[in-house]
């Protein structure tokens, strides 16, 4: 079933994301089902979910409704925990499908058993062009996207940096931290106090046009956070060859396998040691960026969109069967 037959007419409805007008966006939606014999509605927000539930139980429709998780408070224990009852609890009555963008996220919601199904985000064309290859025999450049904010960790990373300059005696290695946050002054004071003015960077908030080209300057992009649901971190710079070290959150233990084309480290000591050993290798960190690049497709939005197609066209089929 290619999804091009699924896609019969693109229509927006006008402040559906404005979180005003709740009942008149519910009359809308319930309009464009009933006009076009909607089967199946996929919702990527709670708000747009909400709308969704409330049309299908106010006129009573039988469409199927399935519900795609984006996140939960994760950065948070205690919040994350009462956001994923809550959200679960809500989902298991009232989705028919639940989509979840990594195995990691879907073991966080393991009660929804059946229901859940795994399908990654895609990026966007511009990460699938020619990359180019990377010379691991001079300087060596690392990066990390991302708000500075609690559970990100960049201030760790800055730790690291340091140590591992002083154990390798190698200081031709620079830190890029893209972003912005209420943690960033803390994190550039922390760089100044161990003179590490001259390795790591602090760019601010970039487009994505400058972002995809620091990607590819760098050889390695940490991934140190506690918590990621996907992880745009992880998988924009392994599509363009830059070596993923990452914790094993978000997409990476679905993408990653260590020593072939990233790494995974624990913490601090992890991370040290892990450097210590391949950095200095640069026929291995060669190879690695190499194998960074093997199933690509697997992050192009034509992949994603036919994998949502095939799963609407076998619920739609299951629901039929059932009936």
């Amino acid at each position: 079933m290619l999804f091009e037959e699924f896609v019969k007419d693109i229509l927006r409805i006008i402040g559906l994301d404005d979180h005003r007008t709740f009942f008149k966006l519910v009359k809308r939606l319930i309009q464009l089902a009933d006009e076009h014999n909607v089967k199946h509605i996929m919702a990527h927000t709670n708000w747009q979910f909400v709308i969704a539930v409330a049309a299908k139980l106010i006129y009573k429709r039988d469409f199927l409704i399935s519900y795609t998780v984006h996140g939960y408070r994760h950065n948070y224990p205690i919040r994350s925990f009462f956001a994923r009852i809550l959200i679960g609890i809500i989902l298991y009555f009232f989705a028919d499908k639940v989509v979840t963008p990594s195995s990691f996220l879907k073991d966080k919601f393991w009660f929804l058993g059946k229901k859940n199904e795994i399908i990654f985000l895609g990026e966007d064309d511009s990460f699938f062009q020619e990359n180019q290859h990377r010379d691991f025999s001079a300087a060596i450049n690392f990066i990390f996207a991302g708000e500075f904010r609690a559970g990100k960790r960049q201030d760790m990373l800055i730790r690291v940096l340091k140590r591992y300059i002083e154990k390798s005696g190698n200081d031709n290695v620079f830190l890029y931290l893209p972003g912005k946050g209420e943690r960033m002054q803390a994190c550039k004071e922390l760089a100044r106090d161990y003179g590490l003015g001259n390795n790591v960077f602090f760019p601010g908030f970039i487009n994505r046009t400058e972002m995809f080209a620091l990607y590819r300057k760098c050889h390695f992009a940490f991934v140190p956070s506690n918590s990621e649901t996907f992880g745009h971190c992880i998988v924009e710079p392994l599509l363009l060859g830059t070596i993923v070290i990452t914790r094993h959150v978000g997409v990476a233990d679905d993408i990653i396998r260590h020593g072939e084309n990233g790494f995974f480290f624990e913490g601090e000591e992890d991370l040290l040691d892990l450097l210590l050993k391949i950095v200095p290798d640069a026929e291995l960190c060669r190879q690695v960026s190499q194998n960074t690049l093997q199933n690509r497709a697997i992050f192009t939005w034509e992949d994603i969109c036919r994998q949502h197609a095939l799963l609407i066209y076998k619920h739609l089929l299951t629901d039929t069967i059932n009936d």
